[in-house]
């Protein structure tokens, strides 16, 4: 009964602080929107001054004249102006004229021009969402900074979107990455959005668009990858493919905890060259176990029977077994030696090389990429089975200006022809199948039956962004850890 109490308590919450925020936003956009309409009237209006009182215009205007009171005058003096043979008499008359000809076709271009901007501003209106609520978000600046706002709006639901209330989100290495300018060029042309930072989330849904089947109130998680913006914002909107319900029973700060890491562990898996019945008694090791990913994959791994070997700080080597370890990768020799490929290689000398080898952002995980992989895995094992989760420098990030341009015009161009053949102008095509909703689905069936738990670091306010984002990339880090909003 509590806890039934507890949840109608943060779903009125959520509600009424949506309210509270579109009353508060309304009067400075009425406001906003009268100015910007009353400048734009007045630019409109010096512009239609300056073409008419052009000189090409006034001769124009002045032809046009002439021709009517002629026509007027044969009116009253009884000769059929009308006639077509008369007409096309006095066209001709007309276009003999350069001067006419030439105000004729800048007439027709100008309509041409105005028409076609008219049609696009149009398309573009009705395509455009209502403007949501203010809402406080974490927007990072152009020197790495992240500042705490209070009145960043948020758009509203369109078709096919939902606003989401946020309650928490998750951050992790992968933040660190986007602050240092990790996909920055193709998140420019994928999102239109200043946030970046927080990766999966879990929250309430206030308004639901055309076509969407999640419903007011419902609790949704979901996660954004670092080209498709951030969840660094109490009030989101986002794509209703992108979200999904959450397991019922999961506070907000646990349920943020999961969908990022729980989506990496479910991809990594499904890019492995085996298939999900075929794990059973294989020799997998996980390096650098002790991120959010690294224990999803060892709580599935170790449901499907695999023999797993796993590296981290020697303080968490006995959780670690209560995961579903069976062996520990000493790597902490000395002082002077950390954590490197050769103590990895050294370790698969004496205990045999593995079938797997899944390595994660975490701590115990060796720097870079082996030097050779064939090393530690076995011989039956492909190369493939070597399975990077470290954020890498995408290929756009390093594009030369030529080339970019070139990526830039094929991006818009592949977009739009989407578009045309019925599929949306959406990028849900850059994200794995399982970051978006069927994904997300399977993961909170993989909670519900009890297979995957989530693992809950430690929770932070959003103006300790900095300390949060700081502790999930130190050696203290167990587990993922969540920013709540208050």
């Amino acid at each position: 009964m509590d806890e039934f109490k507890l949840r109608a308590g943060e779903k009125l919450e959520a509600i009424h602080s949506a309210a509270i925020a579109a009353a508060d936003g309304s009067r400075t956009r009425v406001q906003e929107v009268a100015s910007q309409t009353s400048e734009l009237i007045r630019k409109i209006r010096e512009a239609f001054q300056e073409l008419w009182q052009n000189d090409l215009i006034i001769e124009s205007r002045q032809r046009v004249a002439a021709w009517s009171r002629d026509a007027v005058q044969r009116i009253k003096d009884g000769t059929p102006p009308l006639s077509p043979l008369l007409l096309y008499d006095e066209l001709v008359t007309l276009f003999k004229d350069r001067m006419w000809r030439r105000s004729v076709a800048l007439f027709g271009l100008g309509a041409l021009l105005g028409g076609g901007a008219g049609l696009l501003l149009g398309l573009r209106a009705a395509a455009r969402a209502p403007p949501g609520p203010h809402a406080r978000a974490l927007l990072a600046q152009p020197d790495r900074a992240v500042l705490l706002v209070d009145d960043a709006v948020m758009p509203g639901a369109g078709a096919g979107e939902v606003l989401v209330r946020v309650q928490a989100f998750s951050v992790c290495a992968c933040d660190r990455s986007v602050l240092r300018g990790r996909a920055a060029a193709l998140r420019a042309l994928a999102a239109s959005t200043q946030l970046c930072i927080g990766r999966g989330f879990a929250g309430v849904v206030l308004d639901a668009g055309p076509g969407v089947e999640l419903e007011l109130g419902d609790e949704v998680w979901g996660c954004l990858s670092e080209w498709s913006g951030g969840a660094a914002s109490e009030l989101l909107t986002l794509r209703s493919s992108r979200v999904s319900k959450r397991p019922r029973g999961l506070s907000a700060d646990v349920a943020a905890s999961l969908p990022w890491a729980g989506t990496c562990a479910i991809h990594a898996l499904h890019v492995a060259p085996y298939a999900h019945d075929c794990w059973k008694g294989k020799r997998v090791a996980i390096l650098g176990a002790t991120t959010g990913e690294g224990l999803a994959l060892l709580q599935l791994l170790s449901r499907k029977g695999a023999r797993i070997s796993v590296s981290a700080p020697r303080k968490y080597q006995n959780i670690l077994y209560e995961f579903g370890a069976t062996e520990f990768i000493e790597l902490e020799m000395n002082d002077d030696v950390g954590w490197t490929w050769s103590a990895v290689e050294q370790f698969a000398c004496r205990s045999g090389p593995w079938d797997a080898l899944l390595c994660c952002e975490g701590p115990g995980g060796p720097p870079a990429a082996p030097r050779s992989v064939r090393a530690l895995l076995r011989s039956t094992a492909p190369k493939s089975a070597f399975i990077d989760l470290r954020s890498k420098a995408l290929l756009t990030d390093r594009l030369p200006t030529p080339l970019w341009l070139v990526f830039c015009a094929s991006f818009y161009t592949y977009r739009m022809l989407r578009w045309c053949v019925g599929l949306g102008a959406h990028a849900d095509w850059l994200e794995p199948r399982a970051r978006l909703a069927p994904g997300l689905a399977r993961l909170a069936h993989l909670v519900d039956t009890g297979h995957l738990a989530p693992t809950l670091d430690k929770v932070y306010l959003p103006q300790d962004f900095e300390t949060a984002l700081a502790h999930a990339c130190s050696d203290e880090a167990f587990g993922t850890t969540v920013i709540r909003f208050p």
